[in-house]
């Protein structure tokens, strides 16, 4: 009886479900003050520098984006632990190499980035994109939003899921009062759900969990897997092995920027939309969770929060 429950479930999953589609939200800059410059120095952070030729495509910071230096020590503070599947088919990358992966031609504004070269980037080593917004109306709260850009999106069964580039992320907002997390939200599927910190230990790393195929972000492994179980909404393999299939991403943050090339491009990600920041950054106004779809996109039924709540008003 179970063994048919399981292949019935697989039949389904193939059918209804498709692996991903791309997540919501954005990023930010890096200030060009000499103190940010020395401090990017001393960290390892990387500075706003153009190896590509400017574009100049009507990008636009937000008037509650933080520049200031100590953006970037609460990016560090509470940057993710990040663990990938020990047979995980590629991993995060640089939007240097993205741009050095895709044709020239299709690097305009307003145009759609065409993928030439598709090689899989092999390398833990890869730099974390951040964020940080005010709330404009509680000076207390700060949202954080790490983004994590790929190549390209493998299939999680023949024919369902794969796409050239996929952007990743997820959302925390802390209080700066306390130095302690409030809420996380984790992206996937073109859907989200949110987790309850506010009993969490204060200190406790973030802990973020990547698909293997399709790279959405989850708050817990999973080690289920057989064929089209994998496309469902939970169901992406996530099994790391050991420390060797983790990512300390606060040792490589990079603030975005309109005046870096790559993030002041306003076309489309190849099928997956917009960069970061020509996404919607109001993140107090997200709702804690979206999808409620058993066959399709289920976020809500992850979260911790009743449909409906607004991440914002949660104190």
């Amino acid at each position: 009886m179970k063994n048919t429950m399981l292949t019935m479930l697989a039949v389904f999953s193939i059918t209804l479900f498709s692996c991903s589609a791309p997540s919501v939200d954005e990023a930010a800059e890096t200030n060009a003050t000499t103190t940010d410059t020395l401090i990017n120095a001393l960290t390892g952070r990387l500075a706003v520098t153009n190896t590509n030729p400017f574009l100049g495509c009507n990008c636009t910071e937000s008037a509650t984006k933080i520049t200031s230096s100590q953006a970037s020590g609460w990016a560090a503070t509470f940057a993710p632990l990040v663990k990938f599947d020990r047979a995980a088919p590629d991993y995060p990358t640089s939007v240097e190499d993205i741009w050095a992966s895709s044709n020239p031609a299709s690097i305009v504004c307003n145009g759609t980035l065409q993928l030439t070269n598709s090689t899989a980037p092999q390398s833990l080593n890869f730099p974390t994109y951040y964020d940080v917004q005010q709330h404009p109306t509680d000076t207390d709260k700060v949202f954080i939003d790490y983004w994590f850009t790929y190549k390209k999106q493998e299939p999680c069964s023949v024919g369902q899921g794969g796409h050239d580039y996929d952007w990743e992320h997820v959302v925390i907002q802390f209080k700066k009062s306390t130095m302690r997390i409030v809420t996380v939200t984790y992206y996937q599927h073109g859907g989200w759900y949110t987790k309850d910190w506010r009993n969490v230990a204060a200190g406790t790393r973030l802990v973020a969990y990547v698909g293997k195929y399709a790279h959405g972000m989850y708050n817990n492994s999973n080690t289920i897997s057989f064929i089209g179980y994998a496309c469902t909404y939970f169901g992406d393999y996530r099994n790391p092995a050991d420390a060797s299939d983790e990512a300390s991403t606060w040792n490589n943050l990079v603030q975005m920027s309109c005046d870096k090339s790559e993030f002041n491009f306003n076309g489309g990600w190849g099928t997956t939309g917009k960069g970061p920041l020509h996404r919607d950054r109001q993140y107090w106004n997200f709702a804690a969770c979206n999808g409620s779809d058993a066959l399709g996109t289920n976020g809500c039924s992850g979260s911790d929060f009743a449909v409906g709540t607004i991440i914002g008003t949660i104190n």
